[in-house]
């Protein structure tokens, strides 16, 4: 006899599944389980979500698939959260497999999932679009693809709308104060994002999340000490909650403090809930040395992330390893050996994680190998990466993958002392330090003064680390190719 299925609209509410006409009035997006514990599992997972306790949302969301395997929604929210991508192309494998055994909304849900994911960018957003029509005062949804779009996405401004648009429902959601903190971080206005990060803070006092925003804007101001301060609380109110240990290495290695950030970093490995984050913060760590300008040592650091990502099955973390230290080496030939080593683990990884990922990070590799050939005044190997790039960010692909050309081509455009034609491409590539660097040149050149000076202020402020702020704040080799040196 075949199991039936019902529809949740949490908090838990079994009904019947909904036809679209019905759906299309209901002021949430269903979830559709045979199960009232595992939608129960599924709950407290997205509220761990929202107070970005993510280790916790996965670890619920795997007990809502261990009662109801079935159960398609806790599969999509797990493959937009891994951080392994093993398990994000298994079970967004599933949630399609399923998709036709729930709601029409709910398959809005795994279209858009899985479109970003398998490199079909322009169905994906139209039926991310779609779903947010269907449901317009579903205030976590506004907040959850706010949240996608601007973590992954860089769309500050269609997130902060959708963030706003779920206040409206709602003005004591806490998560989408913490959201508008990070939203006017990134628009330059730290005055607005201290302020909704007290706001989120005084909403949830007990919560560590909170404390750790409310010193990321801190440390975003360069007030260091009162940043470490609000860490420390949050690791007070739980001494796992890994984030906020890994924020207090990356304020250390701000201030300069490497040694003590590489012992806070450390402490963040061991606590790091998975490999994938385990990979990353390991990353975090070597490029302490970069900092310190200790290249030998973060080779070693690398390659020991490289071969740790290895063995745990991290493709895309390997191959960043080698593509990062191809970033900062001297040596050009040494640089294209570790090129060509990303390029080859990307291949090897084909068919075993998302395609997207696979392409953005070859894309990165290619931008690399494009300041390469101009820091030796190779421009028509420069100009042919740039048109493979240009292929690879047709319509359709990712904004990710657009921004990576659009800064390649900056790049080259620059070094060409076409600067009138470079500013438009980098003014793309909006949240690379790299190619903000380039468009301070441009905006020089061409007489933008003011614009120049507003962007330096900017790329001074910027407190977000990886590997491009910190070349972007040195005289690395690559610190914005041969274009940057020249001028």
């Amino acid at each position: 006899m075949k199991l039936l299925r019902f529809s949740f609209v949490l908090p838990v509410m079994i009904c019947l599944a909904m036809g679209a006409a019905d759906e299309a009035s209901a002021p949430k997006l269903p979830v559709t389980t045979a199960s009232q514990a595992a939608a129960r599992y599924f709950e407290t997972g997205m509220v761990h979500y929202e107070n970005h306790r993510w280790n916790l949302a996965l670890s619920d969301w795997n007990e809502a698939i261990k009662i109801d395997p079935n159960f398609a929604q806790a599969y999509v929210w797990i493959c937009l959260t891994t951080a392994d991508p093993a398990e994000e192309a298994r079970d967004r494998a599933r949630a399609e497999a399923l998709s036709k055994e729930v709601t029409p909304g709910e398959q809005l849900l795994i279209r858009w999932m899985a479109g970003v994911h398998e490199n079909r960018y322009v169905e994906g957003i139209m039926a991310m679009n779609d779903m947010l029509a269907m449901f317009p005062h579903d205030k976590r949804l506004n907040f959850l693809v706010g949240y996608w779009l601007f973590r992954w996405q860089d769309e500050y401004e269609l997130s902060r709308k959708l963030t706003l648009r779920a206040l409206a429902d709602d003005p004591n959601y806490a998560t989408c104060y913490n959201q508008l903190g990070y939203l006017y971080s990134r628009l330059g206005d730290l005055d607005k994002a201290l302020e909704y990060a007290a706001k989120y803070v005084q909403l949830l006092p007990n919560e560590p999340n909170p404390h750790d925003s409310y010193g990321e804007m801190l440390r975003f101001a360069g007030r260091y000490p009162e940043a470490l301060e609000q860490y420390r609380i949050a690791l007070k109110i739980d001494p796992t909650f890994y984030i906020s240990q890994k924020e207090l290495g990356e304020t250390y290695s701000l201030m300069g403090e490497e040694d003590r950030a590489r012992r806070e970093y450390k402490k963040a490995i061991h606590e790091a809930p998975s490999n994938g984050v385990k990979a990353e913060y390991l990353q975090k760590l070597a490029l302490t040395y970069i900092r310190e300008k200790k290249y030998a040592e973060a080779d070693r650091a690398y390659l020991d992330a490289a071969a740790k990502a290895h063995a745990t099955e991290q493709w895309i973390w390997e191959a960043r390893a080698h593509r990062v230290m191809a970033m900062y080496e001297p040596d050009q030939v040494a640089a294209m050996k570790n090129l060509d080593q990303a390029e080859a683990l990307l291949a090897a990884a084909s068919g075993r994680i998302a395609q997207l990922d696979l392409d953005e990070e070859k894309a990165h590799v290619l931008r690399v190998r494009v300041e390469r050939a101009l820091t030796l005044g190779d421009s028509s190997t420069a100009q042919r990466l740039v048109a493979e790039l240009e292929k690879m960010a047709s319509p359709g692909s990712s904004i990710n993958m657009q921004r990576i050309y659009h800064g390649a081509a900056g790049t080259l455009l620059v070094a060409q002392t076409k600067y009138d034609e470079a500013i438009p491409h980098l003014e793309e590539d909006v949240a690379n330090p790299l190619s903000m660097k380039l468009l301070i040149i441009a905006y020089r050149k061409t007489g933008a003064s003011g614009e120049a000076a507003s962007l330096s202020k900017k790329l001074v402020a910027w407190k977000v680390p990886s590997i491009e702020e910190a070349l972007a704040a040195s005289d690395s080799p690559a610190a914005g190719s041969s274009a940057s040196t020249k001028n």
